[in-house]
């Protein structure tokens, strides 16, 4: 091959070589002369109020999720039984674990103790973690139980299931008005708090139940295939939150009894302190100290006479009453005796005073219980604080370190009671 036959191939290959270093050339140019992209302003920091709101939503959010999911996963037991649903109670434990921690923290910010800034965004972003974790743990276990029962079981066959537990439930209404009767019998109306409407709520609800599984059925009958599981899923939930309160109607005569239990401690409690304030009276050489006990003895003196002739009996109420007129006495006392005597007398009052803990939690349930979807994060926060200083009470050994953390208890469990029916009556 001759030179001549290679011109061609090379003016090609010339010709390329230099449109594409042009076309480099060009676009080093343009990317020169367009404008750099503009920073993107950082974003405002988010304020601490903003923070606590979110936080606040966080928490009643998880809390529903893992009374939700506690429901949610007797029904599982229920259906395909307790080797199936370990990893189900599981996630529900762990979840219940990570609430407790975030209504804690919650506590510590709501305390009179002082927060830093810093400390209010770092344990609010840490109730939103937890409150994100624990609610997605338990959802996880909830759909994947879904799945199951929609792999496992038709929606007719659901629906009869459903409509067989109704039936079953509410064959039980007329028990609780009963129920109910026979304690109104025997207590002030006010001692039963929001159960009073309990019956007619629950029918209400069965009702409701009735109707969805009413209109599942008719879109069966006119399309087998047809999507019912929604309808008959809340006529399960509406039956499940009647039963929960026609549950609280059959345990009420119990809890009663608990309160009246109490009462009587606290009055037998209450007339001992009566007389060793008295004797200490007689005895102590500080007069000032003497004149103390003296005012205190009074007030004691007329609060056990009311409790003792109240009729009808309305325990809380006395249980109220006695611990307000107790604890100027006992503090009064406390200063006259020595450490040995009040370690004695705390001991004495330890029992009484976590019985009248327990009262006021047993309300405080019931009243957070019966209006959940309209409580919010402070009652229920409160009512965490109450249960954990109870625990903390049980189990401390100084007698007056276990004593106050009892009342403290009490009074948690009084103001969760109190936010819960401002929140069932403004929700």
């Amino acid at each position: 091959m001759d030179a001549l036959s290679l011109l061609p191939s090379v003016i090609v290959f010339g010709t390329v070589g230099v449109a594409v270093v042009s076309a480099v050339v060009l676009l080093r140019r343009r990317a020169r002369r367009s404008p750099a992209p503009a920073i993107s302003r950082a974003p405002a920091r988010e304020s601490v109020a903003d923070l606590s709101r979110r936080a606040g939503i966080a928490l009643v959010r998880m809390d529903d999720a893992v009374r939700s999911a506690e429901q949610e996963l007797e029904f599982a037991r229920a259906e395909f039984g307790d080797a199936a649903t370990t990893a189900f109670a599981d996630a529900v434990a762990t979840a219940k674990r990570r609430a407790s921690e975030a209504f804690a923290l919650k506590q510590r910010l709501d305390d009179s103790v002082p927060d830093t800034e810093q400390e209010q965004r770092d344990w609010n972003k840490r109730i939103l973690a937890l409150g994100d974790t624990a609610v997605a743990l338990v959802d996880e276990q909830t759909r994947g139980f879904d799945d199951r029962r929609r792999a496992e079981s038709s929606a007719a066959e659901s629906l009869r299931l459903v409509r067989a537990r109704l039936a079953e439930a509410r064959a039980d209404v007329p028990e609780a008005r009963r129920t109910l009767e026979r304690v109104s019998a025997s207590f002030d109306p006010e001692a039963l708090g929001s159960l009073t409407s309990a019956p007619d709520r629950a029918e209400r609800l069965f009702a409701s139940a009735s109707s969805r599984l009413d209109e599942a059925a008719a879109l069966l009958e006119s399309d087998p295939l047809a999507a019912v599981a929604g309808l008959v899923r809340t006529a399960g939930e509406e039956l499940a939150d009647a039963r929960d309160i026609l549950s609280d109607v059959r345990e009420l005569p119990a809890a009663l009894d608990r309160a009246t239990a109490a009462r009587e401690a606290a009055l037998a409690a209450a007339r001992d302190l009566l007389v060793e304030a008295a004797r200490l009276r007689d005895e102590v050489d500080d007069q000032s100290a003497a004149t103390e006990i003296a005012v205190a003895l009074t007030g004691l003196t007329d609060a056990v006479g009311t409790a003792s002739r109240r009729r009808p009996p309305h325990p809380s109420a006395d249980l109220d009453l006695l611990a307000a007129a107790s604890a100027p006495l006992e503090t009064a006392v406390a200063t006259a005796r020595s450490a040995q005597r009040r370690l004695d007398a705390a001991r004495e009052a330890l029992a009484g005073a976590l019985q009248i803990a327990e009262s006021h939690l047993d309300t405080a349930r019931r009243s957070i219980a019966s209006n959940r979807g309209r409580v919010g994060p402070d009652a229920r926060t409160r009512l965490a604080s109450a249960e954990r200083e109870l625990g903390l009470a049980r189990l401390e050994a100084d007698p007056i370190a276990a004593l106050d953390g009892a009342r403290r208890a009490a009074t948690l469990a009084t103001d969760a009671d109190a936010l819960a029916h401002y929140d069932a009556l403004h929700g």
